[in-house]
């Protein structure tokens, strides 16, 4: 009988289905400490509970002083009690089947060869909550848990996949002692890819085992295999150099990304090596699936940022814009609001972003917030959030921009479309006062730096009542005048060849060139939308020409009244002057009337005869 092969199978937790191999010579303590051959992640298992061991010809079980006695066939034993195939042991939750057989545990490998099973255990997602993370720390086996706390932290600061995988096999490689550790990934197609091996000279001479990999990835399991002879009498080539070999699936939300394999040359892993790969894996798992979305999200901002000719910094070497820059150093490092004045299409948003990344908030949110563009009614509800119910059509709890930009930055561009009821929450918001979602009778508190921005003159919008005095104080900490275009000397030409080699290469154009003609237009022109309308010219141009140069008919240039009339009508051209000074002085018509040369009162009868808007 000593011949036979003898196994106990777990039949309950999370490692159902484990087989534990025994072997005459050597008794198996079952229990939940460190030291024991099956150690059960069971709180009601004693430290040391029950052995199992062969004796006379025969196997048996008995009680080792346990706190809640050992059960063989739902009978509490009070000696040892012999065991029969098919019998059933209980040390606390945890049930085992006996098994006595001619034939070996196995795993069918290409179809026809068998390999001996050790053990098997049933793999969940971490998300799942049924963590094998929980048998280590039930197992007490401190040593193991200190590595895998220390493999998380470095793994949640490290982005490419690849990395993710090299870490986390280098420490399977040193912790279980294995002479090979590799990673088989699951393509789309549901075939199987290998994507790395450790040690790297390994690469040349080990294969690793496709059938394994297959049975793990279709039965969710880990499983311990040992080679029959470890020989050629395997059919499973890439297993013939080894004696032992473990493979686990790597699962996450349900899907199987890949599998860990770990091979030895001789002897065999422990338990507490099975468990640690089947930790490490559930580990690996969360990781990986991360680096991939961060992978994936840093592609599609750079396709983003490629589209849409997004510029990493301020451009322009003209002194208006190095004063400009000198001042953003120096309002970043600060905490206070910051208020933005530029004409449209000025490139306000950009110096936001300049704040924001030169600031100590860099590594935290930047949300960008256009007021003018929320509908009255909603100004609150996307501001500050609502809960579900709190008005009609609110169907679902919303978070708001504060609490998104919680510990980060929150661009309020347009701030004086805001009503007066939103200005009067956001002031108490800016003195650091907790508010409330619509229809919620619970407070927010959030950390958030706001900058704001505007094309019009608050100070107008103040003495009009339609902007709150103590919000403009508030917000204006620090105050940014983004100067316009045609201020920026030198500057068109740095815009302009920017824009263009970006706009050829995205419409796959690359020859096309720049005609003296419309060289010289550009140049000339004094670009009333500033910057954004300098791009949509050049995206234009390159789009439209024929041939191989851009001509000036190419450019698109409309004057509106505002640029190079061919008229010498006096009210044209203070039209053109008047727009101009209000444009220099964002909108203020006493400085506007000072430019002029003319009385405050003379320029308000011209705005309205000519029908101007002040902003």
């Amino acid at each position: 009988m000593s011949t036979a092969y003898c196994f106990l199978t777990l039949t309950t937790g999370p490692r159902m289905g484990s087989n534990f191999l025994l072997e005459p010579e050597q008794k198996k303590c079952l229990g939940r400490g460190v030291d024991c051959d099956i150690v059960l992640a069971d709180p009601l298992c004693s430290r040391v509970h029950a052995e199992v061991y062969f004796e006379k010809d025969d196997w048996w079980v008995r009680d080792a002083g346990s706190r809640n006695g050992t059960f063989v066939n739902e009978e509490q034993i009070e000696s040892a009690e012999l065991l029969r195939s098919g019998t059933r042991i209980r040390t606390g939750s945890s049930e085992f089947v006996f098994t006595l057989t001619e034939q070996p545990p196995t795993v069918e490998l290409h179809g026809s060869a068998t390999e001996d099973i050790i053990r098997q255990a049933q793999v969940e997602s971490v998300d799942s909550g049924k963590s094998a993370l929980a048998a280590l720390g039930q197992s007490n086996n401190a040593a193991d848990l200190t590595v895998l706390y220390q493999l998380a932290l470095n793994l949640l600061s490290t982005e490419q996949p690849h990395d993710v995988l090299l870490l986390t096999l280098e420490q399977i490689l040193a912790r279980t002692g294995a002479e090979v550790v590799g990673y088989l990934w699951v393509t789309d197609d549901g075939d199987l890819k290998p994507q790395m091996l450790l040690p790297s000279n390994a690469q040349d001479n080990v294969t690793l085992s496709e059938s394994l990999t297959r049975i793990v990835v279709e039965q969710r399991r880990a499983v311990w295999v040992a080679n029959q002879s470890a020989s050629a009498a395997s059919s499973s080539k890439s297993l013939r150099p080894y004696a032992d070999a473990v493979c686990v699936p790597v699962i996450h939300n349900g899907q199987t990304l890949g599998a860990i394999h770990l091979y030895l040359g001789q002897g065999r892993f422990r338990d507490i090596d099975f468990e640690f790969a089947i930790s490490t894996a559930q580990v690996l798992a969360a990781a990986l699936a991360r680096s991939r979305k961060h992978a994936s999200l840093a592609a599609d901002h750079r396709r983003l940022v490629d589209s849409s000719a997004a510029c990493a910094e301020l451009i322009g070497d003209s002194p208006a814009m190095g004063k400009l820059k000198e001042k953003i150093s120096k309002v970043a490092v600060a905490n206070g609001c910051v208020l933005i004045i530029g004409e449209s299409g000025s490139g306000k948003e950009l110096v936001s972003k300049a704040i924001h990344k030169a600031s100590s908030r860099a590594d935290r949110p930047l949300l960008a917030v256009n007021c003018a563009a929320i509908p009255a009614n909603l100004v609150e509800s996307q501001l500050f959030g609502h809960v579900k119910g709190s008005f009609t059509g609110a169907t679902e709890d919303r978070i708001g921009w504060f609490q998104q930009a919680d510990t980060g930055t929150l661009f309020l561009d347009e701030i004086g479309e805001l009503p007066l009821e939103a200005q009067a929450k956001l002031l108490r918001i800016l003195e650091d006062h907790p508010f409330l979602p619509v229809g919620s009778t619970k407070e927010v508190a959030v950390d958030v730096r706001v900058i704001a921005a505007t094309n019009r003159d608050l100070r107008e919008s103040v003495k009009e009542k339609t902007f709150r005095e103590d919000l403009f104080y508030r917000l204006s900490v620090f105050n940014l005048k983004v100067p316009p275009l045609r201020d920026r000397e030198g500057d068109v030409q740095i815009l302009m060849d920017h824009f263009l080699d970006h706009f050829r290469k995205r419409h796959g154009r690359n020859d096309l060139e720049m005609s003296a003609k419309s060289h010289e237009k550009l140049l000339e022109y004094t670009w009333p939308g500033n910057v954004r309308q300098l791009r949509n010219v050049i995206d234009s141009a390159v789009v439209m020409a024929n041939g191989q140069t851009i001509e000036p008919e190419d450019l698109g240039l409309f004057d509106a009244g505002t640029d190079h009339l061919d008229t010498l009508r006096i009210e044209e051209w203070e039209k053109k002057l008047i727009r101009m000074a209000l444009r220099k002085t964002g909108g203020n018509v006493p400085e506007s009337a000072k430019l002029l040369g003319i009385g405050r009162a003379t320029l308000y009868r011209k705005l309205d005869e000519y029908k101007i808007e002040k902003r």
